[in-house]
């Protein structure tokens, strides 16, 4: 083998190689997707007795806080509508750490950077559990009593 052989089918080798390389994590990238977009369902988040007090209850892991009030359960965002960093529930409200936006205890915006208040996401529940829909977004929030009842608006 001469060496302009060896360095064409070294070059070749390696152009295919590296193409096959690329095509395959491209592949796998497609067919791991499905499961990075599993939280786009229903999460069994607690059992109702978790939720006795009034207030807010974080589920950081979750990016969610289930708030409770005068016997009525809902799911706020604790995404920043600023640029989505977790934001720390505090006794009055919730406040972003990474720009200082402060949020009621409703999620209303009280101040920015943010210009909208926190998302709430829907709720059920269901044999003594409460379920959050984390694929999906609301203005209002979704209240549920602790024995399951729906309810509309605030």
């Amino acid at each position: 083998m001469t060496r302009r052989e060896w360095l064409i089918r070294g070059f070749l080798t390696t152009t295919l190689g590296t193409a096959a390389a690329a095509m395959g994590g491209i592949f796998l990238e497609v067919w791991t997707a499905a499961g990075r977009f599993s939280a786009a369902h229903w999460t069994d988040l607690a059992p109702l007795g978790h939720f006795r007090a009034e207030g807010a209850v974080p589920f950081p892991s979750q990016r969610v806080a289930v708030v409770r009030r005068s016997g009525r359960l809902a799911a706020l965002s604790l995404e920043c509508t600023h640029l989505g960093c977790l934001v720390n529930a505090l006794d009055q409200g919730f406040f972003c750490p990474c720009h200082g936006s402060e949020f009621g205890p409703l999620g209303e915006l009280y101040s920015g950077p943010a210009s909208a208040p926190l998302p709430w996401h829907p709720v059920l529940v269901r044999q003594g559990r409460l379920w959050v829909h984390m694929g999906k977004k609301l203005e209002r929030p979704h209240w549920v009593t602790a024995s399951g009842q729906e309810q509309e608006g605030n």
